[in-house]
């Protein structure tokens, strides 16, 4: 993290502890336990205590060693200790009924790894099969080396875990092959001794997993709430003073905690290391996302460290008096300065959105009113008649942001999003007596209404290009236009339809679920304002708002049933005479339009499965990357092959081949996002592009279809079983195409000599087997 950056929260730290000072006579004890001995690891809280941080808090800290076997979530229910840090695995103590809670997570990517010596040749989990390593109780317990070493096809039988000395003796002498460590701590000791080592992170093969969580008691918060506050500010304003400088708390440490005997140079190592995984992607301190938290625990459900999924939304503990953020200086002085906002919405979009007599009204205004009242910016509504001219607008600037709007490839060229506050499932709304094609594709061969502008206009027509569009400026347009005839469907969300059908006596219409995605909502940010910190206090403010608050926001307008019957069989009647007029007329013009979609469709798309051809893909490449480069928005790339499908050609027959790939394109479209791109690069070569993902997230999506594919029933003449082989890699900026694509490929490779059936990602140590 830039040092002026730290300098800059620093002082808003301080400033904050100005107003929480009090008379040093009365001070108040606390403890806290440390998960192991004094070192910088500790950091924070020995400059916090020195500075005078806790002491202007009105607290007398005393801070505990880690003794043998002590448990801190134990220690702190017991009352032994007012506050404890824990690894991870105090999540796992949590969804086990620990009735504990988090203040803060001083490492966003927990320190602990494998080490093992160069000589070794030890350079990946992988190569850890049949060998020694040593790792104490809880280290095993860690969840991300379990995964890690399970990703290489490691269980608990395939090494042979031995109890840790301590001592990087025991590596250098050859007592053990790997060594659960820190990055900070035993590569220093390695490096004084002029020993190549190899490092193997969990974080490196997708598992990054927070660390040293500081927590307290629930029922100790709840006691003293106020003492809480005050000790999450103090320790937060000692963290960051630690880390802006260093070599001063490295002194500190040397006089007043140095239990270890560490030397000056190794403390500054150390803490140079840890301040590399301590900020998260805003440069903030200690935070914990709940969306984090979500995918640790379904890597403890995986290795069965709980029997059921756990939401630990509550786990987080919230300092906020009326959810105040914590905004560095250069956030409030924009808040100050900053003239009103100009924002604009979607007028026809009821529930979400509509405007009326009294302004905008609906979910969307009242996310946008919490969020303006949390974050102190101001906002000026500049009104529109439609959803078309709310995206011309910001198009031409004259607004500053879209209160609701879905980030999509075009967009991201005009329009810069905050992270999602709200998301609603697609669906299709079709007539009652409708009993045609409940394939999604062939549905959109019908005249098919969208909202003009939409993202889905966007999404749906670049997937399936032969899909009949009827752009139209309202939803209740659409539904019309089914009840006349004119379309087969809209695309919208239910929670939309069922709202402008019920407030317009709309009854004949069902609900068909075909699309299997979803409208995740941003606030569209106009580009003028990226250099300004706008984005990040959004995104703040966003975190904020707790579930419960989006249920109340939510419950307060969707509460509409259908309950009205109308007849409509002379409407019907009337419809089809008139259809029967035009369908002359508009015969000419849809053969031409066939077979302009037909020329669109081989030079796009691929003749076999209808999935995007290698050129097409290739364009797709060049337009994200470019928006990559030119927002440093997140890409990455998922390579996969059929393994063995020459045996199936050779066995079965061309035909049954070609099955298996109409059939594998089919498990494409139903488990990738609309916002994915993929294709068939050649043969039985599949390449999938996906938008604002980072590596670990492609990870996780390639894993859901290898797992659908590994799982799905081909149906074939004999029985065979049908699976792939993945490589994942995630665009590096201004990188060549070729070498992304090749990356990807070479990671897929490696999933093949790793055995098949798995996945690798493109790492400089590949991974082995899932």
């Amino acid at each position: 993290m830039p040092c002026s950056l730290l300098r800059t929260v620093c002082l808003g730290m301080k400033l904050l502890l100005v107003s929480l000072s009090v008379n040093a006579t009365d001070l108040q004890p606390v403890s806290l336990q440390l998960l192991w001995k004094h070192q910088f690891q500790f950091a924070g809280y020995y400059m916090a205590i020195h500075k005078g941080y806790y002491q202007s808090a009105g607290i007398d800290l005393s801070i505990h060693e880690y003794e043998n076997n002590t448990d801190p979530v134990e220690i702190v229910l017991k009352g032994q200790r007012d506050f404890a840090i824990g690894r991870s695995t105090v999540l796992a103590q949590k969804a086990q009924g620990a009735r504990i809670v988090a203040l803060m997570s001083a490492y966003q990517s927990s320190p602990l790894m494998l080490l093992t010596t160069e000589a070794s040749g030890i350079t990946k989990p992988g190569d850890l099969r049949g060998k020694r390593i040593m790792m104490t109780t809880d280290a095993e317990q860690q969840v991300e080396l379990l995964a890690m070493l399970r990703q290489a096809g490691l269980s608990n039988d395939n090494f042979i875990r031995q109890d840790h000395s301590f001592n990087i003796d025991s590596l250098i002498k050859g007592e053990t092959d790997a060594m659960a460590s820190y990055v900070s701590n035993e590569p220093y000791q390695l490096q004084e001794k002029g020993i190549g080592y190899n490092i193997i992170h969990p974080k490196n093969f997708g598992f990054s997993m927070y660390s040293d969580l500081l927590f307290t008691s629930e029922d100790f918060l709840a006691n003293n709430p106020d003492l809480v506050k005050r000790f999450h500010r103090a320790t937060i304003a000692g963290w960051v003073y630690a880390f802006n400088n260093i070599e001063e708390t490295a002194d500190l440490i040397i006089n007043k905690y140095n239990s270890q005997q560490r030397s000056r140079e190794a403390l500054i190592f150390e803490g140079k290391k840890l301040a590399e995984l301590a900020f998260d992607q805003e440069g903030n301190f200690g935070s914990i996302s709940a969306e984090q938290l979500k995918l640790m625990s379904k890597l403890y459900l995986l290795f069965n460290i709980i029997d059921h999924e756990y939401s630990f939304e509550q786990f987080i503990y919230d300092p906020r008096p009326g959810k105040q953020l914590l905004l560095t200086k250069e956030e409030q002085s924009f808040i100050r300065s900053s003239p009103a906002l100009n924002i604009c919405g979607d007028p026809l979009w009821e529930p979400y959105s509509q405007l009326t007599y009294n302004g905008y009204e609906g979910i969307i205004p009242d996310y946008i009113e919490l969020i303006q009242q949390r974050s102190g910016l101001k906002f000026k509504t500049v009104n529109t008649h439609s959803w078309n001219q709310t995206v011309t607008a910001m198009k031409v600037a004259k607004c500053d942001l879209i209160d609701g709007a879905m980030q999509t490839h075009n967009r991201a060229l005009y329009m810069d999003f905050t992270r999602p506050y709200m998301s609603m499932p697609a669906v299709l709304a079709v007539s009652k007596s409708y009993n045609g094609e409940l394939d999604l594709q062939r549905l959109l061969r019908h005249p098919v209404a969208i909202v003009k502008e939409s993202a889905f206009h966007e999404i749906i027509l670049a997937r399936y290009p032969e899909t009949k569009i009827v752009p139209v400026a309202s939803l209740l347009e659409g539904l019309l236009l089914i009840q006349q005839g004119d379309a087969v469907a809209i695309i919208d969300a239910a929670d939309s339809i069922s709202s402008v059908a019920s407030n317009n006596n709309i009854s004949e219409i069902k609900i068909l679920n075909l699309v299997h995605d979803s409208f995740d909502i941003s606030i569209a940010i106009n580009p003028k304002l990226g250099h300004t910190p706008l984005r990040s206090i959004l995104n703040k403010t966003i975190d904020s708002i707790t579930p419960e608050e989006k249920s109340a926001i939510r419950n307060r307008w969707i509460k509409l049933t259908f309950e009205h019957e109308t007849n409509y069989d002379l409407m019907w009647q009337i419809i089809s005479v008139v259809a029967l007029l035009v369908i002359f007329l508009a015969y000419r013009y849809r053969i031409i339009q066939l077979h302009n979609l037909q020329l669109q469709e081989m030079a796009r798309h691929d003749h076999l499965t209808g999935l995007y051809n290698r050129r097409m893909l290739r364009d797709m490449l060049n337009d994200t990357t470019a928006i990559s480069n030119r927002y440093n928005r997140p890409v990455s790339l998922i390579f996969f092959d059929l393994d063995d499908f020459k045996q199936v050609n050779d066995n079965l027959g061309h035909n049954e081949g070609d099955k298996v790939l109409r059939t594998i394109a089919d498990i494409l479209k139903n488990n990738c996002r609309l916002t994915d791109y993929f294709g068939r690069w050649g043969g039985e070569e599949f390449l999938i592009i996906l938008p604002e993902t980072d590596l670990s997230a492609a990870e996780q999506s390639a894993e859901k279809l290898r797992t659908a594919i590994a799982s799905h029933p081909f149906n074939l003449t004999q029985e065979v079983n049908i699976t792939g082989s993945f490589g994942v890699t995630e665009y590096k900026t201004r990188e060549p195409i070729d070498s992304f694509v090749h990356r990807a490929d070479q990671a897929l490779y490696r999933a093949k000599a790793a055995g098949k059936n798995c996945i690798c990602k493109d790492e400089l140590i590949p991974d082995g087997p899932r």
